[in-house]
């Protein structure tokens, strides 16, 4: 075992954060490989970028030794660009990623973060969580910061305590380089957000199964007409994506041979030419190999692709799949700490399987959850649906899933 190695591993022994020693900034041996940049203000930022809100886990832990290696390679490749949030992998990504990007110069390097609206009750909040988050990170100032969330139920709070004017003294003292915001609203609430500052871009959830179902067309064309870069969350849809219903992957088998369903959904996305860059939230090294390969030698797609995610969505659609980007926002307030993400993942792909034992391994996977997180354990308190980016009736779907769960096992017997 290798020494850096040695010395992590012996720290995730101890139950603490890893700690990346050395002599120095680490050098970035770069790749002939460089992914491709996008313009954004007057910089070059890669077209493709790691989302820290699903990294690498081992015994509960974020695993540092391979999250280690993942920003080495995305270093190497030029994908030099990250994201994290505050209650990111219950509040340790900024910590994990702070402590890896510590090893490297802070110019050759793009990290992103953003303010909880849902936690600002006084225009002093602002400041407070941002001093945290900068220590966290071990960084003297953030490349781009953003309001977090912004939505029907925090939108008060964004308001009420003038998150934007509280930031913009900050971006005014050198502590933030560019400002913005992340939104999970509906059209009419994206224009007033976009009109009532000046913003230096915007983060919106794009897919091509969202561009038909939840106006994610809409958002953009807002934005772009704005004149407001945007930065792409959920390209994938929490992976949705990536497992594509059987009749849905045969369809994109059949269109685009060459490309993976991953490679797909992301160049799908950008295609969308106020897009700059695309957050991917990779869980492991083969994933982030994967998806960088797909960016070093990329080519816009053109009508026969959009068409392709038209139908393939069509196809998700007409299966009854839950439209469900397992975010785990839900899972933050639900008393019960039902594994919602989980039992609506177990349900797409069972709906959009046709494979003759879909039946048997919907019931077997579900039955393998801990009892006390299955769906028949839900109260209705309502409380998982203010907090759902995409105004699920979250009980309700979960009721449709028990009684589906049902169903099938006694199909089985």
């Amino acid at each position: 075992m290798k020494r850096r190695e040695f010395i992590i591993n012996s720290a995730l022994a101890l139950g603490g954060t890893a700690l990346l020693s050395g002599c120095g900034k680490k050098e970035i041996k770069k790749s002939e490989n460089q992914v491709v940049k996008r313009k954004f203000d007057n910089l070059e930022i890669p077209l493709i970028s790691l989302g820290c809100m699903r990294l690498p886990m081992r015994d509960g832990k974020i695993d540092m030794v391979e999250l280690d290696k993942m920003v080495a390679y995305a270093m190497e490749h030029g994908a030099n660009y990250f994201d994290t949030a505050y209650m990111y992998v219950e509040g340790k990504s900024e910590n994990a990623i702070g402590e890896v990007l510590k090893q490297y110069k802070r110019d050759s390097f793009f990290l992103t973060d953003k303010n909880p609206a849902y936690l600002v009750n006084s225009p002093s909040d602002v400041y407070k969580i941002f001093k945290e988050q900068l220590k966290k990170c071990q960084v003297e100032y953030f490349d781009n910061y953003m309001v977090h969330n912004i939505n029907k139920n925090t939108i008060g709070n964004y308001r009420n305590n003038d998150m934007y004017g509280e930031l913009l003294k900050l971006k005014k003292d050198g502590l933030i380089k560019h400002l913005g915001f992340s939104f999970h609203g509906d059209p009419a609430m994206l224009r007033e957000v976009i009109k009532e500052h000046k913003w230096d871009f915007c983060q919106l959830q794009m897919n091509y199964l969202d561009w038909e179902v939840v106006n994610a067309d809409e958002l953009y064309q807002i934005a772009d007409d704005a004149g407001v870069p945007v930065i792409v969350m959920e390209p994938l849809r929490g992976g949705v994506l990536c497992n594509l219903p059987d009749k849905a992957a045969q369809k994109l088998k059949q269109e685009c041979p060459d490309e993976t369903q991953a490679s797909f959904g992301l160049k799908w996305v950008a295609s969308k030419p106020r897009v700059f860059t695309i957050l991917s939230g990779m869980s492991n090294l083969q994933q982030l190999k994967e998806n960088v390969d797909t960016f070093v030698n990329y080519k816009p797609f053109g009508e026969k692709e959009e068409k392709v995610g038209h139908e393939i969505a069509q196809i998700i659609q007409s299966q009854g799949a839950i439209s469900c980007t397992a975010c785990k926002y839900c899972m933050e307030v639900c008393p019960r700490g039902i594994n919602i993400p989980g039992i609506f993942g177990l349900y797409n792909m069972y709906k959009g399987s046709t494979a003759p034992n879909a039946g048997f391994m919907f019931v077997y996977n579900y039955n393998a959850l801990e009892e006390s997180t299955r769906a028949d354990k839900c109260i209705k308190c309502g409380l998982c649906n203010k907090n759902c980016p995409q105004n699920l009736d979250i009980p309700k779907l979960l009721d449709e899933v028990k009684k589906a769960h049902a169903e099938a096992e006694k199909a089985m017997s």
